[in-house]
């Protein structure tokens, strides 16, 4: 599945008749939060007097969102507060009634049920607009799970649910259509940009295989990259590993000649540490995009650099300051 296989007419649920004014001055800059000072919420510069405000389900398609939004989206909130787990964090009722004052929700399929329920619920469109960043996304059944939804972490079918976004903007706000597609295709640029570094650290690496000690979101790399990540763990944060299953890993990682166990920023470091000591590896850190953090990971590059992360940090920050250089250490492509 590449994105140019994929089609984006289904990517709006529904749609309500929006008017928009115009005329006014500009507003820019980035701050403030959906419920809580640390959540990411961005102000971009409207046009005129554009007050769009777009709620989007967690951190990566709030990313993807803020890209193609642009300067003609007044504000762009990730529901999921910094700190917190997208796959693991279940909305609230402030949430769910600061997401239905939005002019639209941006969500994925399949992520969690909360999303699934809420846009069942709003699909008719009389509240908020509901547009499906993984519309017409081929799933596809990974070494990790049956039709694994984690596309964003593919920056190539990433590129489609920017597509999905862009279509999505633009029905609900047609007079910036172009500005938009604009918007989109600059920063599909950015993704493949990102897909040629990834490519490259897999040309360059000694090993196929990465070891996780947590939950595993990144199966699609086996079909872009032919990179397997394994873990004890299964998809849910809340699942815990079996002893035959961290035997079972610390096996792989004597076997394969593994020096490296990565862990999901967003989850503890217990068992991946456990692990570590076991075998005699090193600890990196991993981004599955799905939690924004105020400061640094919990354990970072063995070698000490820094990673301090902001909450308006994006999609690329995710990948060039954690994920390609983790995966290069790991895959022994130095």
């Amino acid at each position: 599945m590449t994105a140019e296989d994929t089609v984006t007419d289904s990517s709006v649920v529904s749609r309500r008749k929006f008017t928009l004014a115009t005329g006014g001055a500009a507003v820019a800059g980035i701050a403030g939060c959906l419920g809580g000072d640390d959540e990411p919420t961005t102000e971009a510069g409207g046009d005129g007097d554009l007050d769009i405000r777009v709620a989007a389900a967690m951190p990566a398609v709030w990313d993807l969102t803020r890209q193609v939004g642009g300067e003609h989206i007044g504000t762009i909130d990730d529901v999921v507060p910094t700190g917190e787990h997208g796959h693991d964090y279940s909305a609230g009722v402030g949430d769910l009634r600061n997401i239905e004052e939005a002019d639209a929700f941006v969500y994925l399929r399949d992520f969690a049920g909360w999303i699934d329920d809420f846009v069942a619920e709003h699909e008719n469109g009389d509240t908020v607009e509901v547009i499906d960043a993984s519309a017409d996304i081929d799933f596809f059944d990974s070494p990790v799970e049956e039709d694994d939804e984690h596309w964003w972490l593919d920056p190539i079918a990433a590129k489609a649910g920017v597509d999905n976004i862009v279509a999505g903007l633009s029905e609900l706000d047609p007079d910036h259509a172009d500005g938009y597609e604009a918007n989109g295709e600059a920063f599909k640029e950015d993704l493949d940009d990102i897909d040629a570094q990834f490519q490259e650290i897999v040309d360059q690496a000694e090993l196929d295989t990465a070891a996780l000690g947590t939950h595993n979101s990144f199966g699609w790399w086996v079909d872009r990259y032919g990179i397997e990540v394994v873990s004890p763990f299964g998809i849910n944060p809340d699942t815990e590993a079996s002893a035959a299953k961290i035997e079972e890993i610390q096996n792989t990682i004597e076997d394969l000649g593994i020096e490296y166990i990565l862990y999901d920023i967003g989850e503890p470091t217990t068992a991946a540490e456990s692990i570590a000591a076991e075998t005699g590896a090193e600890i990196l850190p991993l981004s599955p995009i799905e939690t924004q953090l105020n400061g640094s990971p919990d354990i970072g590059f063995p070698d000490g650099r820094e990673i301090t992360m902001t909450p308006e940090w994006g999609y690329v920050e995710h990948f060039e300051e954690i994920n390609l250089p983790a995966l290069e250490i790991a895959l022994q492509a130095e």
